[in-house]
């Protein structure tokens, strides 16, 4: 069974340091504005959400690429070959969830779990990033948060969105 990386948001503490992780393996830097994940904190709420890429099926993303530089691994994770990618930006604008960007070269990245071994969970001292078989219930609630999506917007906005939509369904459980 393939396993999903998933997010929890009820346990995140907000502190960020899945996103340190995150940079300090994709880039070589502690940086975590180059991070594949992000971190929603809503302070005056007393609550943070991780924006995690869902790996869609169906992927928008790996739909609206033009030159085909977004694909499938053996993981069923969609990754980005940058030898192929234009810096065209399809791709982000049809993220609805703000999960893939484009970096100062203009080339596309995004989440690819690390090749099965995401460098976010092992750092995530709260259990908020979970990498597990799937089962029921993270099913069931990772479809709650994919119903969250956005149209319109930078990927910042969209994750903000993603992630005030996620505690509203939150809150209301």
């Amino acid at each position: 069974m393939k396993k999903l990386l998933f997010a929890k948001p009820d346990l995140c503490s907000g502190c960020g340091r899945c996103t340190y992780a995150c940079s300090a393996v994709k880039e070589g830097l502690f940086q975590p504005s180059k991070s594949r994940l992000r971190i929603n904190n809503f302070s005056l709420r007393g609550y943070s959400v991780p924006s995690i890429c869902f790996q869609c099926p169906g992927a928008a993303c790996q739909k609206a690429c033009p030159v085909e530089a977004l694909s499938r691994d053996e993981n069923d994770v969609v990754v980005v070959d940058a030898e192929k990618c234009n810096g065209c930006g399809l791709c982000v604008a049809a993220c609805p969830y703000g999960m893939i960007e484009q970096g100062t070269t203009g080339l596309a990245y995004k989440c690819d779990n690390c090749g099965g071994d995401p460098a976010c969970v092992k750092e995530c001292q709260p259990g908020a990033l979970v990498y597990q078989e799937q089962d029921k219930e993270i099913v069931k609630v990772k479809g709650l948060q994919m119903k969250q999506r956005s149209t319109s917007g930078i990927p910042e906005q969209k994750r903000h969105a993603l992630g005030l939509a996620v505690l509203k369904v939150g809150r209301e459980e």
